[in-house]
């Protein structure tokens, strides 16, 4: 069966097709499971007997949706995520999975309990840095509504169906012939020179009549077709809006400010250093003292006489502390000090210390004008988040029932704003925000003349409007479109009277003039292109696109003329077309070459099996709810 669909294939080189089944878009994008539900009376589809309920295919559905989301954000257009657009994409992506697994199922393919369990436990969305976790799993499937037993099913299931299409991928091979055509064209070399002769220059000579706008109009209604369109109201709220309004006293900013010293002080950081002796008697105690007060230094006696064997090499450094890593005497003492000086004998439950304070971190708070903005704004900005919520909680109800939003936008003392006309895709400012968009065009308020529900854009941004215009889908006005048609008549006229010039030009270089001297005498900038390969972007994209669209020259040169898109003409003259040469590619590139082939190949031959087991198979569409 396989070898007679190989047959049928054309080109298999060529064909690129992206039709790769895999286990892991289980859990990150569309479920391939079909009947887990139990053949249901609400079926949507019955391949050779399988069912596949409303149910399997809303789970479906609701899982593609994720995927799109994880990989395009937030932002991705409603219309796209909308059950009417994912639909019969996933149910047809169900029934091929079915009739692939069945297929899977009737050769004998089975998978392990074993490698179940190995495939499983790979997943990344089942681990927590890189390893297994049973809770994370648990919770993972309850969010998707399934049983552990019902999971199971499904990755046997669908690493069963991997196993079946990676047997047909394996299986495809390309030859070098194969690689070599491809090469040849992919990799093909053109060399040519060319010359633009632009429309700019003669458009302000053209004159446009009202009848040439009227029939132009009149036969390119198709060209300006007007999109479904709203303009819209909207009370927004942030807190930005509420702070301009917000007066601090100068009072309320010096009791913050005295605050912030208190706590300043609280977290004054100490850098210590001791000398621990944990059953020190009266004599050895005396004996440490007294050099302390020789003026011996402190880190050499450490390393003597300390039992701290943590801090004693270091010279009794313990580091910085808060005022809460140490034990509570310790501490106090510590903070009696001055920089430098060194207290008595302390004991703690670890022995007697005697302790030095090496260095005080932060110890001068910032003066009162050093800090005022900082504080100013913060306190600011703190009342604008107490009157944001507080707004935010009146919004929705001061918006319910009100004819228009400008009453509730005074009571809640931010501005009313407004938008122009924009359609489905969006517009700039708010109207560029997709679920603003979706909200617009929602039948409720658009058609009923309803205000919509609160939209909250982020934590600290939220939208209510209601649409002030509606133009359904049309032709614009001739009016609207005047300058743009009298742009484009005025484009072709002057196109038109290049074209005659070019084509006086291609004429004596088919005559054997010199591309060079001819393009000097008009004053055109001869351009050349050599070693050229397909690709580019705007007018020199399409100047290559037509010199690779010219046959080979067979003796001598091949000459043409063209229009841009702009309207500009361009004399062009092949000089020479070499094909790509697989043998003049590096070891790596031929690689490359013959993997990316092969896996067309495969492609292509995994989508020939689809069509090959959906055409054999019996598949009864039923309905959604």
């Amino acid at each position: 069966m396989l070898q007679s669909m190989r047959d049928n294939l054309k080109g298999t080189a060529a064909i690129i097709v992206a039709a790769f089944f895999g286990f892991i878009m289980v859990i990150g994008g569309i479920d391939f499971f079909t009947g887990a539900s139990g053949g249901s009376a609400d079926a949507v589809a019955e391949i050779n007997g399988e069912k596949i309920s409303n149910l399997d295919l809303q789970r479906a559905i609701q899982n593609r949706r994720n995927m799109i989301m994880s990989q395009y954000g937030e932002n991705v257009p409603a219309e796209l995520l909308s059950d009417e657009q994912l639909r019969e994409p996933v149910l047809q992506q169900l029934i091929t999975s079915s009739v692939m697994r069945q297929a899977a199922q009737d050769g004998g393919m089975v998978m392990s309990a074993a490698a179940v369990d190995r495939e499983t436990v790979q997943i990344p969305g089942f681990q927590i840095n890189g390893k297994f976790d049973p809770q994370v799993f648990r919770d993972a499937l309850r969010r998707m509504g399934y049983s552990p037993t019902n999971f199971r099913l499904i990755m046997e299931r669908d690493l069963t169906l991997q196993q079946y299409a990676d047997s047909v991928n394996d299986s495809a091979f390309v030859t070098r012939a194969d690689a070599e055509q491809v090469m040849a064209v992919s990799m093909e070399e053109r060399d040519f020179d060319y010359a633009i002769l632009p429309v700019q220059g003669l458009l302000e000579q053209m004159t446009v009549s009202d009848s040439e706008v009227e029939q132009y109009y009149q036969d390119n209604q198709g060209q300006f077709q007007r999109p479904e369109q709203v303009a819209i109201q909207y009370i927004e709220l942030k807190p930005a809006l509420f702070a301009a309004n917000i007066d601090v006293s100068e009072q309320d900013v010096r009791t913050q400010y005295e605050q912030e010293v208190a706590s300043f002080e609280a977290d004054i950081r100490r850098h210590a250093a001791h000398i621990l002796l944990e059953d020190a008697n009266k004599d050895k105690l005396a004996e440490v003292q007294a050099k302390l007060d020789a003026g011996e230094d402190f880190a050499e006696l450490a390393k003597s006489y300390s039992d701290d064997i943590g801090s004693r090499d270091e010279g009794g450094d313990l580091g910085f502390t808060s005022g809460d890593v140490f034990p509570e005497e310790f501490e106090a003492a510590l903070a009696s000090l001055e920089v430098g000086q060194v207290s008595g004998p302390v004991s703690t439950e670890s022995g007697t210390h005697f302790i030095k304070l090496l260095e005080v971190e932060d110890a001068e708070a910032p003066t009162f004008e050093e800090r005022k903005a900082a504080i100013t704004a913060q306190l600011r900005n703190a009342e604008a988040e107490r009157e944001f919520v507080g707004a935010l909680g009146r919004l929705a109800d001061l918006a319910y029932n009100a004819d228009d939003l400008a009453g509730p936008a005074e009571e809640l003392g931010v501005p009313l704003q407004t938008t122009g006309l924009f359609g489905r895709q969006g517009g700039t400012g708010i109207a560029a925000n997709d679920k603003v968009v979706a909200a617009a065009f929602a039948p409720e308020v658009k058609e009923d003349g309803n205000t919509s529900d609160v939209l909250n854009l982020s934590e600290e941004h939220s939208v209510v409007l209601r649409v002030t215009e509606h133009k359904p889908a049309g032709t614009y006005p001739v009016e609207e479109v005047r300058q743009q048609i009298v742009e484009r008549i005025k484009r072709e006229k002057a196109s038109a009277q290049l074209a005659s010039r070019a084509q006086e030009l291609k004429a004596k270089l088919e005559a054997g003039g010199d591309f060079a001297e001819l393009a000097g005498e008009q004053q055109l900038t001869l351009e050349t292109s050599d070693k050229t390969r397909r690709g580019g972007f705007g007018e020199r994209g399409e100047i290559i696109e037509q010199a690779f669209a010219l046959a080979a020259p067979e003796r001598g040169d091949r000459v043409a003329t063209f229009a841009t898109s702009d309207g500009d003409q361009v004399v062009l003259k092949l000089r020479d077309v070499r094909p790509g040469q697989l043998a003049r590619q590096s070891k790596e590139q031929r690689e490359a070459v013959m993997q990316q082939l092969a896996l067309a190949s495969g492609n292509a031959e995994l989508m020939a099996v689809q069509n090959y087991l959906a055409s054999q198979a019996d598949i009864k569409m039923g309905k959604s709810e």
